[in-house]
Protein backbone atom coordinates (compact mmCIF):
# COMPACT_ATOMS: atom_id res chain seq x y z
CA UNK A 1 0.00 0.00 0.00
CA UNK A 2 2.78 2.39 0.94
CA UNK A 3 4.63 1.53 -2.22
CA UNK A 4 1.56 2.33 -4.35
CA UNK A 5 1.13 5.65 -2.60
CA UNK A 6 4.79 6.45 -3.23
CA UNK A 7 4.41 5.63 -6.93
CA UNK A 8 1.27 7.82 -7.17
CA UNK A 9 3.10 10.68 -5.46
CA UNK A 10 6.11 10.34 -7.79
CA UNK A 11 3.80 10.32 -10.85
CA UNK A 12 1.98 13.43 -9.62
CA UNK A 13 5.32 15.19 -9.04
CA UNK A 14 6.62 14.24 -12.49
CA UNK A 15 3.36 15.40 -14.16
CA UNK A 16 3.54 18.73 -12.26
CA UNK A 17 7.15 19.15 -13.31
CA UNK A 18 6.25 18.42 -16.97
CA UNK A 19 3.40 20.93 -16.86
CA UNK A 20 5.68 23.60 -15.40
CA UNK A 21 8.29 22.83 -18.03
CA UNK A 22 5.73 23.06 -20.85
CA UNK A 23 4.44 26.34 -19.42
CA UNK A 24 7.99 27.78 -19.34
CA UNK A 25 8.66 26.58 -22.89
CA UNK A 26 5.41 28.16 -24.06
CA UNK A 27 6.29 31.48 -22.41
CA UNK A 28 9.76 31.42 -23.96
CA UNK A 29 8.27 30.63 -27.38
CA UNK A 30 5.82 33.54 -27.06
CA UNK A 31 8.70 35.84 -26.03
CA UNK A 32 10.83 34.85 -29.01
CA UNK A 33 7.83 35.16 -31.37
CA UNK A 34 7.26 38.72 -30.16
CA UNK A 35 10.97 39.44 -30.53
CA UNK A 36 10.92 38.16 -34.12
CA UNK A 37 7.82 40.25 -34.92
CA UNK A 38 9.74 43.40 -33.96
CA UNK A 39 12.20 42.79 -36.83
CA UNK A 40 10.98 43.70 -40.36
CA UNK A 41 10.32 40.70 -42.57
CA UNK A 42 12.50 41.96 -45.44
CA UNK A 43 15.49 42.00 -43.05
CA UNK A 44 14.85 38.81 -41.06
CA UNK A 45 13.69 36.48 -43.85
CA UNK A 46 16.29 35.67 -46.49
CA UNK A 47 15.24 36.28 -50.08
CA UNK A 48 15.39 33.47 -52.57
CA UNK A 49 17.95 33.84 -55.31
CA UNK A 50 16.23 34.22 -58.68
CA UNK A 51 16.89 31.48 -61.14
CA UNK A 52 17.14 33.83 -64.13
CA UNK A 53 20.16 35.91 -63.22
CA UNK A 54 21.70 38.15 -65.87
CA UNK A 55 24.74 35.96 -66.23
CA UNK A 56 27.52 36.54 -68.70
CA UNK A 57 26.70 33.46 -70.78
CA UNK A 58 23.16 34.60 -71.67
CA UNK A 59 22.40 35.88 -75.13
CA UNK A 60 21.30 39.45 -75.75
CA UNK A 61 17.69 38.47 -76.40
CA UNK A 62 17.49 36.27 -73.27
CA UNK A 63 19.05 39.02 -71.15
CA UNK A 64 16.47 41.56 -72.37
CA UNK A 65 13.60 39.13 -71.65
CA UNK A 66 15.00 38.50 -68.14
CA UNK A 67 15.18 42.27 -67.50
CA UNK A 68 11.59 42.72 -68.64
CA UNK A 69 10.34 39.95 -66.33
CA UNK A 70 12.29 41.40 -63.40
CA UNK A 71 10.74 44.86 -63.90
CA UNK A 72 7.26 43.31 -64.11
CA UNK A 73 7.84 41.34 -60.91
CA UNK A 74 9.06 44.47 -59.14
CA UNK A 75 5.89 46.33 -60.10
CA UNK A 76 3.71 43.45 -58.84
CA UNK A 77 5.69 43.26 -55.60
CA UNK A 78 5.33 47.02 -55.07
CA UNK A 79 1.57 46.84 -55.63
CA UNK A 80 1.26 43.92 -53.22
CA UNK A 81 3.38 45.73 -50.63
CA UNK A 82 1.07 48.77 -50.74
CA UNK A 83 -2.01 46.59 -50.19
CA UNK A 84 -2.99 46.95 -46.48
CA UNK A 85 -4.67 43.54 -46.40
CA UNK A 86 -1.45 41.86 -47.50
CA UNK A 87 0.56 43.40 -44.65
CA UNK A 88 2.06 40.50 -42.69
CA UNK A 89 4.35 40.28 -39.70
CA UNK A 90 7.69 38.51 -39.71
CA UNK A 91 6.24 35.50 -37.86
CA UNK A 92 3.44 35.12 -40.40
CA UNK A 93 5.97 35.23 -43.26
CA UNK A 94 8.02 32.49 -41.62
CA UNK A 95 4.93 30.32 -41.04
CA UNK A 96 3.86 30.83 -44.67
CA UNK A 97 7.29 29.72 -45.90
CA UNK A 98 7.12 26.58 -43.74
CA UNK A 99 3.65 25.76 -45.13
CA UNK A 100 4.86 26.17 -48.70
CA UNK A 101 7.76 23.83 -47.96
CA UNK A 102 5.40 21.19 -46.52
CA UNK A 103 2.86 21.40 -49.39
CA UNK A 104 3.37 18.76 -52.15
CA UNK A 105 4.55 19.97 -55.57
CA UNK A 106 4.56 18.54 -59.05
CA UNK A 107 1.77 16.17 -60.06
CA UNK A 108 -0.41 16.92 -57.03
CA UNK A 109 -0.44 20.58 -57.92
CA UNK A 110 -1.17 19.74 -61.55
CA UNK A 111 -4.09 17.50 -60.45
CA UNK A 112 -5.68 20.23 -58.41
CA UNK A 113 -5.03 22.98 -60.93
CA UNK A 114 -8.71 23.52 -61.72
CA UNK A 115 -9.03 26.31 -59.15
CA UNK A 116 -9.81 29.82 -60.33
CA UNK A 117 -6.91 32.27 -60.59
CA UNK A 118 -7.08 35.33 -58.29
CA UNK A 119 -8.14 38.40 -60.23
CA UNK A 120 -5.82 41.42 -60.44
CA UNK A 121 -6.48 44.27 -58.03
CA UNK A 122 -7.16 47.71 -59.55
CA UNK A 123 -5.57 50.95 -58.43
CA UNK A 124 -8.91 52.24 -57.10
CA UNK A 125 -9.28 49.24 -54.79
CA UNK A 126 -5.72 49.61 -53.60
CA UNK A 127 -6.33 53.32 -52.93
CA UNK A 128 -9.49 52.55 -50.95
CA UNK A 129 -7.70 49.92 -48.89
CA UNK A 130 -4.83 52.32 -48.25
CA UNK A 131 -7.23 55.04 -47.08
CA UNK A 132 -8.96 52.59 -44.76
CA UNK A 133 -5.63 51.49 -43.35
CA UNK A 134 -4.55 55.12 -42.78
CA UNK A 135 -7.83 55.94 -41.04
CA UNK A 136 -7.44 52.93 -38.79
CA UNK A 137 -3.90 53.96 -37.86
CA UNK A 138 -5.01 57.55 -37.24
CA UNK A 139 -7.74 56.30 -34.92
CA UNK A 140 -5.18 54.22 -33.04
CA UNK A 141 -2.77 57.11 -32.42
CA UNK A 142 -5.54 59.72 -31.85
CA UNK A 143 -4.45 61.88 -34.79
CA UNK A 144 -7.69 63.90 -34.86
CA UNK A 145 -7.25 64.87 -31.23
CA UNK A 146 -3.65 65.99 -31.89
CA UNK A 147 -4.79 68.06 -34.91
CA UNK A 148 -7.49 69.78 -32.85
CA UNK A 149 -4.91 70.56 -30.15
CA UNK A 150 -2.57 72.08 -32.72
CA UNK A 151 -5.43 74.17 -34.13
CA UNK A 152 -6.31 75.51 -30.68
CA UNK A 153 -2.65 76.38 -30.04
CA UNK A 154 -2.39 78.25 -33.36
CA UNK A 155 -5.58 80.21 -32.62
CA UNK A 156 -4.20 81.15 -29.20
CA UNK A 157 -0.94 82.33 -30.80
CA UNK A 158 -2.80 84.49 -33.33
CA UNK A 159 -4.93 85.97 -30.53
CA UNK A 160 -1.81 86.91 -28.55
CA UNK A 161 -0.30 88.53 -31.66
CA UNK A 162 -3.45 90.59 -32.29
CA UNK A 163 -3.53 91.71 -28.64
CA UNK A 164 0.06 92.92 -28.83
CA UNK A 165 -0.68 94.87 -32.03
CA UNK A 166 -3.68 96.53 -30.37
CA UNK A 167 -1.56 97.53 -27.36
CA UNK A 168 1.08 99.05 -29.64
CA UNK A 169 -1.55 101.08 -31.49
CA UNK A 170 -2.99 102.39 -28.22
CA UNK A 171 0.45 103.38 -26.94
CA UNK A 172 1.21 105.21 -30.20
CA UNK A 173 -2.11 107.05 -30.00
CA UNK A 174 -1.37 108.16 -26.41
CA UNK A 175 2.25 109.21 -27.16
CA UNK A 176 2.44 111.25 -30.42
CA UNK A 177 6.22 111.70 -30.14
CA UNK A 178 6.74 107.96 -30.28
CA UNK A 179 4.59 107.76 -33.40
CA UNK A 180 6.59 110.49 -35.12
CA UNK A 181 9.82 108.73 -34.20
CA UNK A 182 8.45 105.52 -35.64
CA UNK A 183 7.48 107.30 -38.80
CA UNK A 184 10.95 108.77 -39.23
CA UNK A 185 12.54 105.35 -38.97
CA UNK A 186 10.55 104.11 -41.97
CA UNK A 187 12.22 104.49 -45.39
CA UNK A 188 11.47 107.99 -46.61
CA UNK A 189 10.08 108.56 -50.06
CA UNK A 190 11.97 110.67 -52.56
CA UNK A 191 11.33 114.37 -51.97
CA UNK A 192 11.28 116.85 -54.83
CA UNK A 193 14.29 119.13 -55.01
CA UNK A 194 13.53 122.69 -53.90
CA UNK A 195 15.28 125.80 -55.07
CA UNK A 196 17.27 127.72 -52.47
CA UNK A 197 15.27 130.86 -53.19
CA UNK A 198 11.96 129.11 -52.48
CA UNK A 199 13.00 127.80 -49.03
CA UNK A 200 15.97 129.85 -47.76
CA UNK A 201 15.38 129.01 -44.11
CA UNK A 202 15.24 125.23 -44.60
CA UNK A 203 11.40 124.97 -44.29
CA UNK A 204 9.63 122.59 -46.70
CA UNK A 205 6.03 122.92 -47.85
CA UNK A 206 4.89 119.85 -45.88
CA UNK A 207 5.61 121.62 -42.56
CA UNK A 208 8.88 119.84 -41.64
CA UNK A 209 11.78 121.96 -40.41
CA UNK A 210 15.42 120.90 -40.64
CA UNK A 211 18.01 121.36 -37.94
CA UNK A 212 20.14 123.78 -39.93
CA UNK A 213 18.88 127.33 -39.29
CA UNK A 214 19.98 130.60 -40.84
CA UNK A 215 21.53 132.76 -38.11
CA UNK A 216 21.58 136.08 -40.01
CA UNK A 217 25.39 136.43 -39.93
CA UNK A 218 27.67 135.77 -42.85
CA UNK A 219 26.69 134.41 -46.23
CA UNK A 220 23.36 132.68 -46.85
CA UNK A 221 23.40 128.94 -46.31
CA UNK A 222 21.47 128.33 -49.50
CA UNK A 223 24.14 129.85 -51.73
CA UNK A 224 26.83 127.76 -53.31
CA UNK A 225 30.22 127.67 -51.61
CA UNK A 226 32.76 130.24 -52.73
CA UNK A 227 36.40 129.55 -53.39
CA UNK A 228 38.46 129.59 -50.22
CA UNK A 229 40.89 132.49 -49.89
CA UNK A 230 44.60 131.82 -49.67
CA UNK A 231 46.36 131.72 -46.35
CA UNK A 232 48.29 134.86 -47.19
CA UNK A 233 45.02 136.71 -47.62
CA UNK A 234 43.66 135.15 -44.41
CA UNK A 235 46.80 136.31 -42.63
CA UNK A 236 46.18 139.87 -43.78
CA UNK A 237 42.54 139.64 -42.65
CA UNK A 238 43.60 138.26 -39.26
CA UNK A 239 46.10 141.09 -38.78
CA UNK A 240 43.43 143.65 -39.69
CA UNK A 241 41.01 142.01 -37.27
CA UNK A 242 43.59 142.10 -34.48
CA UNK A 243 44.16 145.80 -35.09
CA UNK A 244 40.41 146.46 -35.00
CA UNK A 245 40.01 144.46 -31.79
CA UNK A 246 42.77 146.53 -30.13
CA UNK A 247 40.88 149.72 -30.96
CA UNK A 248 39.76 151.27 -27.63
CA UNK A 249 36.46 152.56 -29.05
CA UNK A 250 35.07 149.75 -31.28
CA UNK A 251 37.27 146.86 -30.18
CA UNK A 252 34.75 145.30 -27.81
CA UNK A 253 31.97 145.34 -30.40
CA UNK A 254 34.21 143.86 -33.11
CA UNK A 255 35.44 141.13 -30.73
CA UNK A 256 31.92 140.07 -29.70
CA UNK A 257 30.70 140.06 -33.30
CA UNK A 258 33.70 138.02 -34.44
CA UNK A 259 33.28 135.57 -31.53
CA UNK A 260 29.64 134.96 -32.44
CA UNK A 261 30.46 134.51 -36.15
CA UNK A 262 33.32 132.10 -35.31
CA UNK A 263 31.03 130.05 -33.04
CA UNK A 264 28.40 129.75 -35.77
CA UNK A 265 31.03 128.69 -38.34
CA UNK A 266 32.47 126.06 -36.00
CA UNK A 267 28.97 124.74 -35.28
CA UNK A 268 28.44 124.37 -39.04
CA UNK A 269 31.64 122.30 -39.29
CA UNK A 270 33.86 124.96 -40.83
CA UNK A 271 37.39 125.82 -39.77
CA UNK A 272 38.01 129.33 -38.40
CA UNK A 273 41.50 130.62 -39.25
CA UNK A 274 41.87 133.85 -37.29
CA UNK A 275 45.14 133.39 -35.38
CA UNK A 276 48.06 135.21 -37.09
CA UNK A 277 50.70 133.08 -35.34
CA UNK A 278 49.18 129.80 -36.48
CA UNK A 279 48.69 131.17 -39.98
CA UNK A 280 52.36 132.18 -40.17
CA UNK A 281 53.44 128.71 -39.03
CA UNK A 282 51.15 127.08 -41.57
CA UNK A 283 52.41 129.31 -44.40
CA UNK A 284 56.01 128.59 -43.41
CA UNK A 285 55.35 124.83 -43.29
CA UNK A 286 53.67 124.85 -46.70
CA UNK A 287 56.52 126.90 -48.13
CA UNK A 288 59.03 124.39 -46.82
CA UNK A 289 57.00 121.54 -48.37
CA UNK A 290 56.90 123.39 -51.70
CA UNK A 291 60.65 124.06 -51.62
CA UNK A 292 61.36 120.43 -50.82
CA UNK A 293 59.12 119.26 -53.62
CA UNK A 294 60.71 121.74 -56.05
CA UNK A 295 64.17 120.54 -55.04
CA UNK A 296 63.19 116.92 -55.66
CA UNK A 297 61.70 117.86 -59.02
CA UNK A 298 64.89 119.71 -60.01
CA UNK A 299 67.03 116.73 -59.02
CA UNK A 300 64.78 114.46 -61.06
CA UNK A 301 65.07 116.71 -64.12
CA UNK A 302 68.86 116.78 -63.76
CA UNK A 303 68.98 113.01 -63.49
CA UNK A 304 66.82 112.66 -66.59
CA UNK A 305 69.05 115.13 -68.47
CA UNK A 306 72.20 113.23 -67.45
CA UNK A 307 70.60 109.96 -68.52
CA UNK A 308 69.68 111.39 -71.91
CA UNK A 309 73.20 112.78 -72.40
CA UNK A 310 74.71 109.42 -71.46
CA UNK A 311 72.49 107.67 -73.99
CA UNK A 312 73.49 110.16 -76.70
CA UNK A 313 77.20 109.64 -75.97
CA UNK A 314 76.78 105.86 -76.06
CA UNK A 315 74.94 106.16 -79.38
CA UNK A 316 77.73 108.33 -80.87
CA UNK A 317 80.38 105.86 -79.69
CA UNK A 318 78.52 102.97 -81.31
CA UNK A 319 78.16 104.87 -84.61
CA UNK A 320 81.87 105.76 -84.62
CA UNK A 321 82.82 102.19 -83.79
CA UNK A 322 80.68 100.80 -86.64
CA UNK A 323 82.19 103.31 -89.08
CA UNK A 324 85.74 102.35 -88.04
CA UNK A 325 84.97 98.64 -88.37
CA UNK A 326 83.48 99.20 -91.81
CA UNK A 327 86.58 101.11 -92.94
CA UNK A 328 88.89 98.37 -91.65
CA UNK A 329 86.87 95.70 -93.46
CA UNK A 330 87.08 97.63 -96.76
CA UNK A 331 90.90 98.03 -96.40
CA UNK A 332 91.33 94.31 -95.67
CA UNK A 333 89.23 93.46 -98.70
CA UNK A 334 91.29 95.70 -100.97
CA UNK A 335 94.62 94.23 -99.73
CA UNK A 336 93.36 90.75 -100.42
CA UNK A 337 92.34 91.72 -103.95
CA UNK A 338 95.77 93.28 -104.96
CA UNK A 339 97.89 90.35 -103.73
CA UNK A 340 99.54 88.49 -106.74
CA UNK A 341 100.14 84.74 -106.74
CA UNK A 342 103.85 83.74 -107.02
CA UNK A 343 105.04 86.98 -105.49
CA UNK A 344 105.52 87.98 -101.95
CA UNK A 345 102.62 90.32 -102.03
CA UNK A 346 101.76 93.76 -103.25
CA UNK A 347 104.68 95.48 -105.02
CA UNK A 348 106.09 98.43 -103.23
CA UNK A 349 107.83 100.05 -106.23
CA UNK A 350 109.26 99.54 -109.75
CA UNK A 351 110.75 96.17 -110.62
CA UNK A 352 113.65 97.62 -112.69
CA UNK A 353 115.48 100.24 -110.77
CA UNK A 354 117.30 102.94 -112.62
CA UNK A 355 121.06 102.75 -112.73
Amino acid sequence: MAMAMAMDFSMDASSAHDAALQDAIHQHAVFFDRLVEMIPANIYVAKENPTDQWVHGMSKKARAESKRKTKLNLKKAKRARLDPENARTTLEVIQQQEKTKDTPTGSSVAAGGGADKPRTVTYEELRDRLHKRIEMLRAKRHADQAASTAKVAKEWQNQKKNDSLKRNRKSKALDPDASTDGETTAPAAKRPKLDAKQAPSGIVEDGLEFGRVKMGIGADLGHSKKKKPSKEKLLEQAKTLQEQMHDPEKGQEVASKHAWSAAVSRAAGEKVLDDPKLLKKSIKREEGIRNKSAKKWQERKEMEKKGQQKKQDTRKEHIQQRATEKKERSIAKREKKLARPGFEGRKQGFINKGA
